[in-house]
């Protein structure tokens, strides 16, 4: 069920490609949020609020856990998708977005509190939970095998000298360090943070490869000839020398952050 509220700017380049988004973007092992969890000291799952839930990849991973699960997305394109699944979505930037009194057991947030302003998020998430409240922050890092990476560089360097831009609000690549970066900002407002990273693995066939790609914001801020004509280059290195696929090693890191009770 979608409900609307107040919009303010937020970033909208993701819609575009939503239903790609939701098929191929990395989800969020299970391993990973339960040892968050228990990190946090476990306990019941309670109610949780997904600060750009996107199309509910993190959202529903804490649901299928238990957690009673409220999404907050700016795009409603985006929010349609989390919907279909099943999800209860605020279409609204999380900046503007009114809790109406409501109080959560958890504030969660996967591949998006980058896109927030430093400070006045924690801020804000403080305000939205209960005494003794939890917040848990994911992100997937993904890195390929030597040979994969070296020819992707190849590719990327020849289809673009100057590189990829920045992306839309001037994103570039974020890394493991910009998450220590994030919980000490949360040591900052009062919160007890840990970090928590779990390995895992997928592989994409070239196709797929490329229409996940096209989902992201450095990649979209491209113009459209520039990305198709990139991403058919990224498609044939792979299928004459990869065997038509490609895996990709991430690294799921959760900072995890509870709240002293008052």
């Amino acid at each position: 069920m979608i409900h609307r509220a107040v919009r303010a700017k937020a970033p909208t380049s993701f819609g575009a490609r939503a239903r790609d988004y939701d098929r191929l973007r990395p989800g969020y092992p299970a391993r990973a949020l339960t040892e968050a969890w228990a990190a946090l000291g476990g306990g019941p799952p309670g109610t949780a609020l997904d600060v750009g839930c996107g199309t509910g990849k993190l959202a529903g991973a804490l649901a299928a856990l238990g957690h009673r699960v409220t999404g907050v997305e700016p795009d409603p394109r985006m929010a349609a998708v989390a919907a279909a699944h099943g999800l209860a979505v605020e279409v609204g930037a999380f900046e503007a977005w009114d809790p109406r009194g409501r109080r959560f057991d958890l504030v969660a947030c996967g591949q998006a509190w980058h896109w927030l302003r430093a400070g006045d998020r924690t801020a804000k998430a403080a305000r939205c939970l209960r005494p003794a409240g939890r917040i848990l922050l994911a992100w997937n890092f993904g890195s390929y095998p030597p040979s994969a990476e070296a020819g992707l560089t190849r590719v990327y360097a020849a289809a673009l000298p100057d590189g990829l831009p920045a992306g839309q609000g001037g994103r570039k690549d974020l890394t493991e360090a910009d998450a220590d970066a994030y919980a000490d900002e949360l040591r900052a407002h009062g919160f007890a943070a840990t970090k928590i990273a779990v390995s895992w693995q997928s592989r994409l066939a070239s196709r797929e490869f490329c229409a996940l790609l096209g989902t992201e914001s450095r990649h979209l801020a491209l113009p459209w000839a520039t990305r198709r004509r990139l991403l058919r280059a990224v498609a044939a290195y792979l299928d004459a020398e990869e065997g038509g696929e490609i895996r990709t090693d991430y690294t799921c890191v959760i900072v995890a952050a509870s709240k002293a009770t008052a």
